[in-house]
């Protein structure tokens, strides 16, 4: 009973906040390798913004192929329940094979203290609180390890990712359509 008030007072949190919205809008990012039309496999879904699907491919060639198809890829994604409208194409570089180290996250005393000042004045049940400060933390730890490990820091946005350049790949696709 205790398990449902928290998953409700969550539930309520989430909802409040505008987050259940924009987890189900980028669901279709999440779920491409399964949902993504036979036409659109090779494309890799960047982020949803305004109804708008954006994709990044490896050639200018498949872009256009692509953009042909368009409408039957957006009536294809529809059908399957998610609310995109249109589609961008971006040309970008074949995705960096992952690091083949893994990451050696270490959460320090340090990550919690500044998770915890991060949720101040944030009415959370202590519970939660607890919670979202073990998140936060294991995030700004993953964060520095990603970095010992040579991934770079974006200087559009501040994510941090593997790569070259020193843009990510998502503001790449924003500056180059704009």
């Amino acid at each position: 009973m205790l398990e449902e008030g928290l998953w409700k007072t969550l539930g309520d949190l989430l909802k409040r906040y505008g987050v259940v919205d924009k987890f189900r809008e980028q669901l279709v990012v999440v779920e491409w390798d399964m949902e993504a039309p036979p036409a659109a496999r090779k494309a890799r879904p960047l982020y949803v913004k305004d109804k708008i699907l954006y994709l990044g491919v490896p050639s200018h060639a498949l872009a256009q192929e692509l953009h042909l198809q368009k409408e039957k890829i957006v009536k294809e994604l529809r059908r399957r329940g998610y609310d995109i409208q249109d589609l961008r194409f971006s040309v970008m570089p074949p995705e960096t094979p992952p690091v083949s180290v893994p990451l050696k996250i270490a959460i320090t005393p340090d990550d919690e203290t500044w998770a915890r000042k991060a949720l101040e004045g944030q009415e959370l049940p202590p519970r939660l609180r607890d919670r979202m400060v073990a998140l936060l933390a294991a995030a700004r730890a993953r964060e520095r390890a990603m970095l010992a490990a040579g991934a770079c820091k974006c200087r559009a946005c501040g994510a941090t990712y593997f790569g070259d350049g020193d843009i990510c790949p998502i503001c790449y696709v924003e500056e180059t359509d704009a």
